[in-house]
């Protein structure tokens, strides 16, 4: 059992009450608060419903189309690993403004870390591009894509379970579809033409 799932309700119940510091403690690393107090205390106001977090730490990005207009340059975000998503914020240094962006996790191919000798970077393989967080906390980039990968396999497990688990329940009910025709055959309420082109029919839709 991962140990993402052995905690999963430690995780809910921190993201709950808004303990950040205590998710840290749970990943065994210090909560990164550097440049990123602002976020910290609005971030429970951009979870989704029932969003739990895994994992957080702050991180360089490049301005995009949508950072905040009275930053320049570079800027320091703060990075979430939830069960939903990858999710970014970046409070303005004038305003009060959040700028908010976010990686659903069905669109990630896989999380890679690399540490430096004081700091670390995060890069998100998208398949068509890498997003690239620099300049994280060492001790907390391997963490996040330890994290990020495991319950990305997780959620692919889950699929491919639901998806077989709903390819045996279309197949018993054709089997049950089959044995009610050849009931029907058996008694003669079906001729012999009949009963054929409604068993093809059905083993070819398995």
């Amino acid at each position: 059992m991962s140990d993402i799932i052995k905690n999963y309700e430690k995780y809910a119940e921190y993201t709950k009450k808004k303990n950040w510091k205590a998710i840290c403690e749970l990943n065994n690393i210090k909560i990164d608060s550097f440049g990123t107090k602002k976020e910290l205390k609005v971030l429970a106001d951009f979870l989704e419903e029932e969003e739990i977090v895994f994992a957080l730490t702050s991180g360089i990005m490049k301005q995009t189309e949508t950072s905040n207009a009275f930053d320049w340059g570079v800027n320091t975000w703060l990075v979430v690993l939830t069960s939903e998503r990858f999710l970014f914020l970046d409070s303005a240094m004038l305003t009060k403004s959040v700028d908010t962006q976010s990686i659903r996790h069905d669109r990630v191919q896989a999380v890679s870390a690399s540490q430096g000798w004081v700091l670390g970077k995060i890069q998100v393989d998208l398949g068509a591009r890498t997003v690239v967080i620099d300049n994280c906390r060492k001790a907390t980039v391997s963490v996040i894509a330890d994290l990020a990968n495991k319950w990305l396999r997780t959620l692919q497990n889950s699929n491919a379970n639901q998806s077989n688990s709903s390819g045996d329940t279309t197949n018993n009910s054709q089997l049950d579809e089959l044995e009610k025709l050849a009931n029907l055959h058996s008694i003669g309420a079906l001729t012999d033409d009949e009963f054929s082109a409604a068993k093809a029919k059905i083993l070819n839709s398995m």
